[in-house]
């Protein structure tokens, strides 16, 4: 492993050298054209008139000033593409909203009309709709359970990492490399393989699934139907626990590894068990990540959710029917009403999962 690490060294020394050499070349021939003096001069320019401005300034006025300039275009895609859409969103959903309207007598387009409807927006998806209710509850619910199945396994996991064993650096890595699978690219791709081996199974069974059936074998044992159900569900759900707990493993473990070392001595002096340890030491020093960690996994869990695809409209009509999809793209009040429950419903389960955290957070400098 340390050749290895040597090997590698030297390898990015070089590539660091090269990229000196060719940068000192270019500069040099950048020089000879003028066109490094033509830049400089032209820098000059444009700094003249906020340099005759900012003359009698003193260093932190400067400071602050060269902050608001370094967050002004942050500033602008907040206002821009966050606060203006999301009071549009508010009238939209209070709205019955129609689009491309053209009168027929001067053939004047309009644009996007707004007529005020009230609540009726939310009565129909929380009452009309055949799935919004049902998704809506089950993303809540499933969303929660999920996050604290990930935090639990996550932890545990990160402590195991910690230790030290043969193939530790391998083994992290395979933890992590879902994360790297998990990105858009690689999501669409698996979809599509995913839909091509579901067309070629739909006509048969797998032996597995016809020789062992989960559910039927809780309910043999003579568990009660919600219990096989939530074990079920529970058995279902090990593969995405696994897949989504790649980042929440790195917190956890470099939360472990900041502990101070002198308290693991003093407790080994002691005489205190790992079990010990682990209570009293490494889950108190790391719960406050705990707080990070959950917040994470209830964002990256809901925009996985069964919620997030009903409000999809071309997740629910069908990439090929893009035609219905346009279609049910038309009625922004309705999907506005939809997107403001998400987010709501989002930021309750945030504020539940915060709040129970926040009971088991200890500070060490407090």
């Amino acid at each position: 492993m340390s050749k290895i690490k040597e090997l590698f060294n030297k390898l990015i020394a070089s590539i660091v050298q090269g990229l000196k050499f060719v940068g000192k070349k270019i500069g040099a021939v950048l020089e000879k054209l003028g066109i490094l003096k033509f830049f400089k001069k032209l820098g000059d320019l444009l700094l003249y008139l906020p340099r005759k401005l900012t003359a009698d300034w003193t260093c932190r006025k400067k400071q602050s000033a060269w902050g608001v300039v370094f967050t002004v275009l942050l500033i602008i895609g907040l206002v821009y593409f966050f606060i203006i859409p999301f009071f549009i969103t508010i009238v939209y959903s209070f709205s019955r909203v129609d689009n491309l309207r053209v009168i027929s007598s001067t053939q004047e387009h309009v644009g996007i009309v707004t007529e005020w409807i009230g609540l009726d927006n939310f009565r129909y998806i929380l009452k009309e709709h055949s799935t919004f209710s049902t998704a809506l509850v089950n993303s809540f619910f499933g969303t929660i359970f999920e996050t604290l199945f990930i935090l639990i396994f996550s932890l545990i996991i990160a402590v195991v990492l910690n230790s030290k064993f043969k193939g530790r650096a391998f083994v992290r890595a395979v933890f992590f490399m879902p994360v790297i699978f998990n990105s858009q690219a690689v999501d669409v791709a698996m979809r599509t393989g995913a839909q091509l081996v579901d067309t070629l199974e739909a006509s048969q069974m797998s032996v597995f699934t016809m020789g062992f059936n989960m559910m039927d074998f809780l309910l043999e044992a003579n568990l009660p139907q919600n219990v096989a159900t939530f074990l079920g569900g529970m058995t279902s759900q090990i593969y995405d626990v696994i897949s989504f707990s790649g980042v929440q493993i790195l917190i956890f473990l470099a939360g472990i590894q900041s502990v101070p070392k002198h308290l693991y001595e003093a407790a080994k002096i002691e005489g205190a068990t790992q079990y010990e340890i682990f209570w009293k030491i490494t889950f108190p020093m790391v719960s406050p990540l705990m707080l990070t960690a959950g917040v994470y996994t209830v964002v990256d869990s809901y925009l996985r959710s069964e919620l997030l695809t009903t409000i999809n409209v071309f997740s629910s009509a069908g990439v090929r029917n893009l035609q219905r999809g346009l279609g049910l793209l038309t009625n922004y009040g309705i999907h506005a009403a939809m997107s403001l429950l998400f987010a709501l419903s989002s930021i309750i389960i945030i504020a539940l999962v915060l709040f129970g955290l926040s009971k088991l957070v200890f500070y060490y400098d407090e």
